[in-house]
């Protein structure tokens, strides 16, 4: 099941008439929860937009805080008919669902459209900022350097683990040594 398959039922009974949707303040930022959680699932199952799906937190707060201060506006240009809402007020789930395809609409256009650039610099989102870091040091060196040291850490966890085995079997009298030709000391495993 998708999400707003899930969360449309349960919110409509909230809901007296389909332009509460807008009019209540609490209702609305509710459903901008839910379109940004709607949209995330569509973005992933989506392999040329999965990359959006992991900036949606970041561009979507911009979305969120657009949306709100037009929500009446947009309310009242769909009673005026002067947009698609208009077609879709008289019944509360399409209303929710217009206002989760809106909600997407416009994230898709912050995250990808070059107009909006002056409005939201999307492209940086995510990038890490490092005050000490010198203008000529790739980007992408830095992003190799932290995924290494990730991994790195990770190994060392699994060397930890495996001396702690390794010391619990040697006390336990699993694990002893015995004398080589060459005068050195060889491991040996008792099962």
């Amino acid at each position: 099941m998708r999400i707003d398959e899930i969360f449309i039922p349960l919110i409509i009974k909230k809901i007296k008439n389909s332009t509460e949707v807008f009019s209540s303040s609490e209702i609305f930022i509710d459903l901008l929860f839910w379109c940004r959680e709607c949209n995330r699932e569509r973005l992933a199952k989506h392999s040329t937009q999965k990359n959006l799906s992991y900036k949606i937190d970041d561009i979507g707060a911009e979305v969120d805080r657009h949306l709100t201060n037009v929500r009446l506006k947009m309310l009242e240009n769909g009673k005026k008919g002067k947009n698609s809402l208009f077609y879709r007020l008289y019944n509360t789930e399409k209303t929710i669902k217009w206002l989760i395809a809106r909600w997407g609409n416009m994230f898709i256009n912050l995250a990808t459209n070059s107009k909006y650039k002056g409005f939201i610099d999307a492209g940086n989102i995510g990038c890490e900022l490092n005050e000490n870091m010198s203008h000529d040091e790739d980007t992408l060196s830095l992003i190799i350097q932290a995924e290494e040291a990730l991994e790195y850490e990770k190994k060392q966890m699994e060397v930890e683990k495996w001396d702690k085995n390794l010391i619990k079997m040697f006390e336990s009298g699993k694990v002893g040594g015995e004398s080589s030709e060459s005068g050195g000391t060889q491991m040996v495993f008792l099962f």
